[in-house]
């Protein structure tokens, strides 16, 4: 029986050198994550008047694709150089680097955002800084302040001091604004209120809208070359605001410069227009009823019905039922005509869509 028990221990061997050469065998610890932020890919800047706005989404994932455990700060560059020693930009790793030593060389840090200066410049999922373009603004000729084009990037500092790359390089080249179109006019229409001023030679205009005259927002979707505009996006029943800016846009439409606004022009702008006419209107008599159908009215809310029998008094079956169809149970025999109105939630009634039918006599 000794033989077995020395087969029991070759076996016990065996399975300890499997395990250690084997799939059981546990790999080598994979070393920690390096938490750096991702770099910003999307700052931008636009000339605001005497001020340079820069804009871009707030940091929150690593460059390993997690989440930004501690956002501790962010540093904005900006550097100065003559338009003729811009180096062009180029697309490879080594022309991004170059252009990233010539910012930190010759460029500053002229923001440190943290603590409560960074909740400031936070505005939902973004950032958005102002630096003051006066010194560039000061020149009177043209062709000087034309010379100079600054560059602006931003850096994210996380997990205990470490600096994330430099976002994309935004640029701006100073120049004066100018002043905004003349002899605005808004007046309430149908399909919105219009707006119309004096055309700019040469130059495109951006709609601004506002509902209390203080917060204002941009509506119209691209710079305008014409010198009239409907707001489509208008609520009825409400006060408006508008003005118009000059700006300068690239050719893909992108807004690189906007001049100063306008005087406001307020609008109430009242709900006066009915909706459409209710459609495909048919009277179907049922025996001693008369079932109406008709197709559904664009704006509209409600429906009202009127019956008349030859020449008799109109009567009034429904004013304000929200189905498209009635079923009229006690019509007066002989020749009779409905009609149906649509009826919008301001009170406005549209033209009335009529049907006749004959009702037999019980």
């Amino acid at each position: 029986m000794r033989w077995k028990g020395h087969l029991g221990f070759m076996l016990f061997l065996l399975g300890i050198l499997a395990a250690e050469s084997g799939c059981g065998r546990k790999s080598a610890p994979l070393p920690p994550e390096l938490r750096v932020a991702d770099t910003t890919r999307d700052l931008q800047v636009v000339q605001d008047e005497g001020t340079a706005n820069l804009q871009w989404s707030y940091p929150q994932m690593t460059i390993a694709g997690g989440p930004l455990p501690d956002l501790e700060s962010i540093e904005v560059w900006r550097a100065e150089m003559p338009l003729a020693q811009e180096p062009a930009a180029g697309t490879t790793a080594k022309d991004r680097q170059g252009r990233w030593n010539l910012l930190e060389g010759r460029g500053e840090v002229i923001s440190r955002l943290e603590g409560e200066g960074l909740d400031l410049a936070t505005r939902g999922s973004q950032l958005q800084v102002e630096d003051e373009l006066a010194r560039w603004l000061m020149a009177t000729d043209e062709e000087e302040i034309a010379e100079t084009v600054i560059w602006y990037a931003v850096r994210s500092v996380c997990c205990r001091g470490r600096i994330s790359e430099f976002s994309n390089i935004a640029r701006l080249i100073p120049k004066p604004v100018s002043p905004a179109p003349e002899g605005l006019e808004v007046t309430a229409e149908r399909d919105g209120p219009h707006l119309q001023w004096v055309g700019v030679e040469g130059g495109l205009v951006q709609v601004e809208r506002s509902g209390d005259g203080e917060q204002w927002e941009i509506v119209s979707d691209s710079p305008l070359s014409e010198s009239t505009w409907i707001d489509g996006g208008a609520v009825h029943r409400r006060t408006w605001f508008y003005r118009l800016r000059v700006v300068t846009a690239t050719a893909e439409g992108k807004v690189i410069r906007k001049g100063a606004p306008g005087p406001s022009v307020r609008l109430e702008f009242p709900d006066l227009y009915p909706p459409e006419v209710p459609v495909d209107l048919v009277c179907l008599p049922e025996g001693g009823r008369v079932r109406l159908r008709w197709g559904a009215a664009e704006g509209a809310t409600a429906y009202s019905i009127e019956r008349r029998a030859g020449q008799a008094e109109v009567a009034v079956l429904a004013e304000a039922i929200t189905e498209v169809f009635y079923l009229d149970e006690t019509p007066p025999a002989g020749n009779v005509t409905y009609t149906v109105r649509a009826v919008d939630d301001a009170g406005n009634a549209s033209l009335k869509a009529h049907c006749r039918t004959i009702v037999e006599a019980p």
